[in-house]
């Protein structure tokens, strides 16, 4: 296998593009379709999200990414300063092994943002 790509549910393609752009750093986005787009991606890190036109609210509200980082605690703030960071999602460590925080796309898709904890 070379590479697993999620299709995530969007309420509007291009917003969640710019969304995930000024937020989480993803880059060189690409549309399909026009008035409205149906299809985008975008990618960062050599991760690569796409994205699928999907005008009903509560699938996306359905629906969890988990981005693995290296530094949760700096992404952590700028979310917070944002207004992103969901009300029950704050910066906490779990006893998993992880330091996560969790914020809502504009479609309400759950975003769990972690750092594995070390020793």
């Amino acid at each position: 296998m070379l590479a697993c790509i999620p299709v995530v549910p969007s309420r509007d393609v291009q917003e969640s593009l710019r969304f995930y752009q000024t937020y989480l750093g993803f880059q060189d986005p690409f549309t399909w379709g026009e008035n409205p787009v149906e299809y985008g991606g975008l990618s960062r890190d050599g991760l690569r999200l796409h994205f699928y036109l999907e005008p009903n609210p509560q699938v996306g509200q359905n629906y969890v990414l988990r981005l693995e980082v290296d530094e949760v605690d700096l992404l952590y703030v700028a979310c917070e300063a944002a207004g992103l960071v969901h009300p029950n999602g704050k910066l906490e460590n779990k006893p998993w092994g992880t330091r996560e925080f969790t914020v809502l796309d504009p479609s309400g898709v759950a975003i769990r943002v972690y750092q594995e904890l070390t020793g």
